[in-house]
């Protein structure tokens, strides 16, 4: 997965926050990025009981947009890089027997992340959600990678 140049277009891209920061300082600006980084993945986990393929692809690539977002403001990049092996592992793994359990693991973690300074948590809610993306919504990598650069390459 070409998760580099995808995280150079994240850092660029204009994503609107959900909701609107209080003051300036680094730790208002953090907990922004972490709040879209979670409505983000609850948008998804809302439209997947639908049958709109491609809104479901558009919030998975919102999601996997915001979580480059904060690993980049984290130094974490290095932590988010997959090949192809790797990517393919995940499509080995299970389905989900609970979207509900993955969603709430998913966001514990994320949370978990913000405040209790859990960078390795960060990067398992990343997996989950690639994992989630490929063997649950069975969504191949290039798919991703194609929809993603259509929506933030403007």
């Amino acid at each position: 997965m070409k998760v580099n140049e995808m995280s150079v277009i994240a850092r660029h891209a204009m994503l609107p926050s959900y909701i609107n920061m209080a003051n300036f300082s680094e730790r208002e600006r953090q907990a922004t990025l972490y709040t879209d980084l979670s409505l983000s993945v609850s948008e998804l986990f809302l439209e997947v009981q639908s049958d709109k393929s491609q809104v479901i692809l558009d919030k998975f690539c919102n999601s996997v947009c915001r979580f480059l977002i904060v690993a980049s403001s984290q130094n974490l990049l290095d932590k988010f890089l997959l090949d192809k092996i790797q990517f393919a592992q995940f499509k080995n793994k299970w389905a989900s027997k609970s979207f509900n359990t993955v969603y709430l693991i998913m966001d514990q973690q994320i949370l978990n992340a913000y405040f209790k300074h859990q960078t390795d948590d960060l990067i398992h809610a990343w997996h989950m959600l690639l994992k989630f993306g490929a063997v649950d919504l069975r969504f191949s990598e290039e798919e991703i990678e194609d929809s993603f650069f259509q929506l933030f390459s403007k």
